[in-house]
């Protein structure tokens, strides 16, 4: 009798704690399942790759060829100014981290996207895609260019264009490419940057870093605008 009544209310304590079990796991699966459902996935292609340039003597002498000798002079001046800042371009590309932009801006692009709840995917096309955002990048020019014509101080730059679309504002229409140009605050004289203890590293980050976070907060605030 006595044992029997243990057993039985031992039972029941079993059966108890086993449901409970089975009602938590369930609540968490529906919570897991309703935020994987509320992730927005980015489907990022990159197209093309950002080519290292140094813009200087270009931005220094800047229309000086049309005042000397009309549209021929300033052809003649063009092409020697650019010659020069190839010089510059060389000079510097052996200074610089390998892979800068695809480490700088891509990895802060995914961090920024993440970090306001999106899920970022790294694809090599696009036209499989059906469903989530689809990012495009196309890396054109970055590099140091001449910001100040007098003191002849550079800054680090970045351009590229970009195009997104997704569910929320999709159209019959290719998504237009958007332009984005950016350059960091920092100003340097170009001999700076040959130093030992250089700081093109550093202001190329920094402006990669930058770009990455408007691109970033341009699709999180266009999203959150459309689903309204």
């Amino acid at each position: 009798g006595f044992g029997r009544k243990i057993l039985s209310l031992l039972q029941s304590v079993i059966m108890l704690n086993k449901n409970i079990l089975i009602s938590f796991a369930a609540v968490l699966l529906l919570s897991t399942s309703t935020y994987a459902a509320n992730i927005e996935i980015v489907y990022i292609d990159i197209v093309g790759e950002g080519q290292f340039e140094v813009i200087y003597h270009r931005a220094l002498s800047n229309a000086t060829g049309a005042a000397i000798g009309g549209l021929i002079g300033a052809g003649i001046q063009s092409g020697i100014e650019s010659s020069r800042d190839t010089e510059k371009t060389n000079e510097l590309q052996p200074l610089i981290t390998k892979d800068t932009w695809k480490t700088q801006f891509l990895d802060t692009l995914n961090d920024k996207l993440e970090s306001k709840g999106f899920e970022a995917v790294w694809v090599e096309n696009t036209r499989e895609v059906e469903d989530g955002i689809v990012l495009k990048i196309y890396p054109e020019q970055y590099g140091f260019r001449m910001v100040d014509t007098s003191s002849r101080m550079v800054s680090a730059f970045i351009a590229f264009k970009a195009s997104f679309s997704s569910e929320h504002t999709k159209s019959k229409n290719k998504p237009e490419k958007e332009a984005y140009y950016i350059t960091n605050k920092n100003q340097h004289s170009y001999e700076d940057l040959l130093l030992k203890h250089t700081p093109i590293n550093s202001e190329l980050e920094s402006v990669l870093k930058k770009a990455a976070k408007r691109l970033a907060n341009k699709i999180i605030y266009s999203v959150k605008e459309s689903a309204t």
